[in-house]
């Protein structure tokens, strides 16, 4: 695919691109189909992302006997019922499905259940959350193909445990929302904490859901017995506005984005802000739309600790950015659906900059000439990979491999990004 701009198009600075918007979230929505289908009763949500992770969660609920009605963007769950597999959970390459539904299976089926996925699934860090669900009980049985868990023979009626949480946010949370199905709840510890502005939320969405859960420092209470269900409207996605918000940034043009909440907790809601300080100019208008404009003045200095997914797309505005840049709080990316960190370094590098990584959580990035003719960027098969060599494209031009890898998270991520562009 090629991803330099149309040839009849120009980076005139201040002239507008066609304005985005942008699909759900991805982070909500794999959170409320499984709060919806703990809660006792029918819970509708509308605005879902359809993509191919929530499509795994989708599938597997059903597998579990989860009943679950789609009409158009309405989604309609009956809540309550104890889940029991009537065949293997196949999860893609949805780390957010595994790690949800790993807790609830464990602590809740009835009878085993099959796990299975593409490979790069179960070799992501899973160790944590498997060994504080075996301290209660369970069984897990991993073989070439995926794993067999067998659930806890006497489930406990209230979790009471601390959880190394360093490798991902994903095990509390997981271990969270199976506690609110739990009549005692649960009280979950840790010392440190991947990406810690997840469990905000999940608060937050166990809160929507009735669940009065209290996070602090190191500390989450989790009463039980309280989730109900209800009707909610799910947000639109700051993870999937980042490249259009990113190419107004590196056009020097104006952007609408929407629907996009600035009270939203979702961690990438940090991208307005990072983008603001580096000389973008960002408004808000009254209908949930944010007005971006170009171009930037300085590079990022940027800690994305609460916000890892943004590294790839910034470090291609660093590439592009008219100073050197600095992206801290990476440690998380080599664990992702591929290394994203020296991922990101080859990015920058085949866009022209010079890159260097310092251990696992730092990339520094200076810009240099454009390139000329080279060989096409390979994603690795992963979504955000290509979301920001699209943003290096606009500048740089260059082709892309695999670019239907998009898919798991955005699959009209093109044709919108096509529209934006006005080709």
């Amino acid at each position: 695919m090629h991803l330099s701009l149309p040839d009849d198009s120009r980076l005139t600075p201040g002239e507008a691109l066609r304005s985005v918007r942008v699909p759900g979230s991805k982070s909500v929505t794999n959170r409320a189909l499984l709060l919806a289908a703990l809660a006792p009763g029918t819970s509708r949500l509308i605005g879902g992302l359809e993509a191919e992770d929530t499509r795994w969660m989708r599938e597997a609920l059903q597998t579990l006997r989860c009943p679950l009605g789609e009409s158009g963007e309405v989604w309609v769950m009956e809540g309550g019922h104890p889940p029991r597999a009537e065949g293997p959970l196949w999860l893609g390459a949805s780390g957010t499905t595994l790690r949800f539904l790993l807790p609830w299976l464990a602590l809740r089926a009835e009878g085993p259940v099959r796990l299975e996925g593409e490979a790069r699934l179960f070799e992501r860090p899973l160790g944590p959350l498997l060994r504080s669900l075996q301290s209660l009980g369970a069984r897990w049985e991993p073989d070439g193909a995926g794993a067999w868990l067998h659930p806890a023979a006497e489930p406990p009626m209230r979790l009471d445990m601390a959880v190394d949480a360093r490798l991902s946010s994903q095990f509390l949370t997981g271990l969270a929302l199976a506690a609110a199905s739990l009549p005692g709840g649960g009280a979950l510890r840790w010392t440190e904490a991947a990406s810690p502005s997840y469990l905000v939320l999940t608060t937050h969405w166990l809160r929507r859901f009735g669940c009065p859960a209290r996070l602090e420092p190191g500390r989450w209470e989790i009463p039980g017995g309280t989730l109900r269900a209800g009707d909610h409207v799910l947000p639109g996605d700051w993870s999937g506005a980042a490249a259009f918000l990113a190419a107004a940034a590196v056009t020097g043009r104006r952007l609408e984005a929407a629907p996009l909440d600035p009270e939203d907790p979702q961690g990438d809601r940090a991208l307005a802000d990072l983008l603001a300080a580096a000389g973008c100019r960002i408004r808000w208008m009254d209908t949930g739309t944010l007005e971006t404009s170009g171009p930037l003045l300085r590079g990022l200095e940027a800690d994305l600790t609460d916000c890892p997914d943004l590294g790839p797309v910034l470090a291609a505005v660093a590439a592009l950015a008219p100073g050197p840049s600095t992206l801290r709080g990476l440690h998380t990316l080599p664990l992702k659906e591929c290394d994203r960190l020296e991922a990101s370094a080859d990015l920058v590098r085949w866009l022209g900059g010079q890159a260097d990584v310092e251990g696992d959580h730092t990339l520094r990035v200076r810009p240099g000439p454009r390139p000329g003719p080279r060989p096409p960027f390979d994603p690795r098969n992963d979504h955000r990979m290509a979301f920001a060599a699209a943003v290096g494209g606009l500048c740089c031009g260059g082709e892309l491999r695999d670019p239907d890898c998009v898919a798991k998270t955005f699959p009209g991520f093109w044709q919108t990004w096509r529209g934006m562009l006005g080709c």
